[in-house]
């Protein structure tokens, strides 16, 4: 199947074979969750076989890159990180959005496997819902560029 409703992907070329991993943090389950839907309905309608996703819960946005690290390695093509991080009166929260992103860029580079990245760290809870559901919802756009960078990398290789 081709991906070309996003005009900034351009087109590419989806193998409904590629296998998918969704990991996300139970933190704000509501919208993580809403976040997974999106990608998956989104990945579904690109042509992806719905038994070739699979959704993997982390206790936190810490926890993400080594929990991406695993499904990789178990086989999984590519994978899509989600998390929100919601900034409090400490610098705990900054911290753990650099490492979550520093790591899963780590993950991604060392084994040359795709990881999209949508930990959404925000001043208060409405803006991470603004962009967690609706029409700025992060969950179609992170499974269309998984999608168009697992095809830019076949193309690669």
């Amino acid at each position: 199947m081709v991906l070309s409703e996003t005009p900034n992907f351009g087109e590419c070329i989806v193998n409904p074979d590629w296998s998918i991993a969704i990991v996300r943090s139970v933190w704000y389950d509501e919208l993580t969750m809403q976040m997974v839907k999106d990608a998956t309905d989104t990945l579904v309608a690109a042509g992806i076989k719905p038994e070739n996703i699979s959704v993997i819960n982390a206790p936190g946005s810490y926890e993400l890159p080594l929990l991406c690290k695993g499904a990789l390695l178990a086989g999984a093509d590519g994978c899509i990180a989600f998390g929100i991080i919601v900034q409090g009166s400490t610098h705990h929260a900054g911290l753990v959005a650099d490492q979550s992103a520093a790591g899963c860029m780590h993950v991604q580079l060392e084994l040359q496997k795709p990881i999209t990245f949508e930990v959404l760290f925000v001043d208060i809870l409405e803006d991470a819902k603004t962009r967690a559901i609706g029409k700025n919802a992060k969950g179609p756009l992170a499974a269309k560029t998984l999608l168009s960078s697992l095809a830019r990398l076949k193309d690669l290789r």
